[in-house]
């Protein structure tokens, strides 16, 4: 089916007919199962019934459907007022029609409030609306809301089995009114997208599982969220986002559901990402650093940022922040911070109910960084910025009454969870070069200069990197991997595992390091999504690949600076000596646990080759689709050209008749 504006403006959700996210792209198209039967291939103004319900007429049948949500490419400040606007006066408008609020309006309308030490005082008109959202709020808290979950997958040209097992595993545990939203978006590729779309229009509607296709989407994957925000159903209470490789556990809506109930006026709450990757213990115990001790801190705990898969978020706090901002390719952490700055709260659950697959070569580890880096640099640049999408009406909403020792809180949290992939000794790998240099230059051109004099900013340089190396290793080694103990009981890391994690982290030093240098310069960086499928090799391209992939700054740097200093030269100097091979080595013991980490394995290959074997019943189920749509397609052929030859028995062209032969 080819997409148009009126298929898209279809009401399911009150925010469709006003994101502007999709790029006006002819051979879009839609699949869902459960979710057409309102449409015709016209596309014609059909309007949901519990959307209208839930939100009112505000916009007319004839000018939703006009509405090109999708040809604009950003999520302008009109856009966000607009939705607050007629959002903001179908929920005011319903809650002052309500008996509970009566004798509340009968005082407010007559301009006067009951003061306990001065009797009934006038009341201005933005008190009188700020008590009414106060009450309208204490009201809605005393009733209990119903809880329904919208599971929401981003997907982008990823392997049709895994994102398949991912949306089984999710109707292991949704609840009869949760609904499964995939949105595949901004690729072409038919070979990966119809097997999905095929897979879920097979299901039972009654399953609630909605696929789109959309061949581009702005904003990369927050223009996503967005388009999923708009599409959702308007009745459910929470968003959960999945990624596509992340399995959910048995125990995973429960433990959704009970942390909702534990901490119900929170607008985020984060759930931790796990990996089931038996081949990488350390790329698990060094990327899972981050949840285990960052995170896990109880500063950080109550004022966590989302990290993406498994964020729970409130739809209507989402909603008031007017969707998720493109402002950041780490999407997830720039919410989180204007979800703070609104004064809404969030809060890190630290109980594993799902495991994804880690990224399957070095490579695709190090863009993944590269991108967490440069992101989180974007949302630390912009942080005393504030943003577009927090409007008039939004900022209204932001909790004023928080103290400078609060704030100074939620900036502490910010900055070290912000920071947690960042290091600041970039500008000492500089001055580590630009020394280097002017004693290489110097010696070429035979200047009589005091070389003993340049080697002082070495001396500075190895400081840096002597406090930089005993903090991350202090950290590492205070890590006592609680969620990996929830996995595999009565498991503790020894000190030699946390030292391989370290050591690997060291790889991503300059990462970390100069990776965010071109936030400042205002360049952009494009959104790379890291690919979740294995690729079988040889040893030799394994080897080659890895290599490539490693950073060799520091270790060139630290290999010069070793022969530059070594008792062989005139520059001799001990201290500079050892702090060069120290961290020469330690750059050397850190490329080799990569390289165990990401080798050559036969036996690896071999068991992703058995885990595609495990597919076996998606693909067959898939495939069973796919022969029934084709057995119906020919039956109907077969019949239709039966009734032409039973009505034209004698009007058949010799001439076509001989081409088609």
């Amino acid at each position: 089916m080819t997409v148009n504006k009126e298929v898209y403006s279809d009401g399911r959700s009150g925010m469709s007919g006003l994101y502007p996210m999709i790029q006006d792209t002819p051979n879009a198209e839609r699949f869902a199962c459960s979710v057409g039967q309102n449409h015709n291939d016209n596309g014609s103004e059909a309007i949901s019934n519990r959307a209208a319900h839930a939100f009112g007429a505000y916009l007319p049948a004839s000018k939703r459907a006009q509405t090109s949500w999708y040809k604009d490419p950003v999520l302008n400040n009109h856009i966000n007022n607009h939705i607050n606007e007629h959002i903001n006066e179908q929920v005011t408008n319903h809650l002052r029609s309500d008996d509970y609020l009566k004798p509340y309006h009968q005082n407010t309308q007559r301009g006067i409030k009951n003061d306990t030490n001065n009797g009934m005082q006038p009341v201005g008109k933005f008190e009188r609306m700020e008590r009414l959202a106060d009450d309208a709020v204490s009201t809605i808290d005393q009733v209990a809301q119903p809880i329904r979950l919208s599971f929401q997958l981003m997907t982008r040209a990823e392997p049709a089995t895994m994102v398949i097992a991912t949306i089984q595993s999710l109707l292991a545990i949704k609840a009869a009114d949760d609904e499964i939203l995939i949105i595949d978006n901004n690729h072409t590729k038919r070979e990966l997208y119809e097997p999905l779309a095929d897979f879920c229009h097979g299901l039972d509607p009654h399953l609630n599982v909605h696929f789109y296709h959309i061949d581009a989407v702005s904003g990369f994957k927050s223009g996503a969220l967005n388009l999923a925000l708009g599409l959702m159903d308007p009745s459910a209470s929470h968003v959960v986002v999945v990624d596509s490789d992340y399995q959910a556990l048995p125990h995973a809506r429960e433990a959704i559901i009970s942390a909702i109930h534990e901490y119900p006026k929170h607008a985020l709450l984060q759930f931790p990402q796990f990996y089931r990757d038996a081949d990488k213990a350390d790329v698990h115990s060094e990327l899972n650093h981050y949840f285990n001790y960052h995170l896990y801190r109880f500063f950080n705990r109550q004022r966590a940022l989302s990290t993406g898969t498994y964020a729970v978020i409130r739809r209507d706090a989402l909603v008031g922040l007017g969707g998720w901002s493109g402002a950041s390719i780490t999407e997830d952490a720039q919410m989180g911070v204007l979800l703070h700055r609104m004064g809404l709260h969030s809060r890190f659950i630290p109980k594993v109910i799902a495991t994804g697959i880690l990224p399957t070569t070095l490579c695709d580890l190090i863009a993944q960084r590269q991108r967490w880096v440069y992101g989180n640099a974007q949302v630390l640049n912009s942080y005393f910025v504030r943003p577009a999408s927090l409007t008039a009406d939004s900022s209204a909403n932001t909790n004023v009454s928080q103290t400078m020792g609060e704030r100074l809180q939620y900036m502490r949290a910010h900055f070290s969870q912000l920071s947690a992939w960042i290091n600041f000794t970039g500008i000492f790998i500089v001055l580590q070069i630009c020394t280097l240099l002017i004693m290489l230059a110097a010696l070429i051109m035979g200047a009589q200069v005091d070389m003993a004099m340049l080697l002082t900013p070495l001396y500075v340089v190895y400081a840096a990197y002597g406090v930089f190396l005993l903090r991350r290793l202090w950290a590492y080694a205070q890590d006592r991997s609680p969620l990996n103990q929830q996995v595999a009981q009565h498991v503790t890391p020894t000190f030699t595992n946390k030292l391989r994690a370290w050591a690997l982290h060291l790889n991503f030093w300059e990462i970390g390091a100069l990776s965010w240098w071109p936030v400042l310069w205002g360049r952009d960086k494009p959104f790379v999504c890291t690919p979740k499928q294995a690729v079988i090799s040889s040893r030799r391209s394994v080897w080659q690949a890895n290599i490539c992939a490693l950073p060799k700054l520091l270790l060139i740097l630290n290999i010069i600076t070793l022969a530059v200093t070594s008792p062989l030269s005139a520059l001799y100097s001990p201290l500079l000596f050892v702090s060069a091979l120290v961290v020469t080595v330690l750059k050397l013991w850190s490329a080799k646990i990569a390289f165990d980490n990401y080798g050559y394995h036969p036996e690896v290959d071999e068991r992703y080759a058995d885990e595609h074997d495990t597919y076996d019943e998606i693909n067959n189920t898939v495939n069973q689709s796919c022969v029934i749509k084709n057995n119906v397609a020919k039956n109907k052929k077969t019949a239709r050209d039966n009734i032409t030859k039973n009505k034209h028995p004698n009007n058949t062209d010799p001439i076509k008749k001989y081409m088609a032969e």
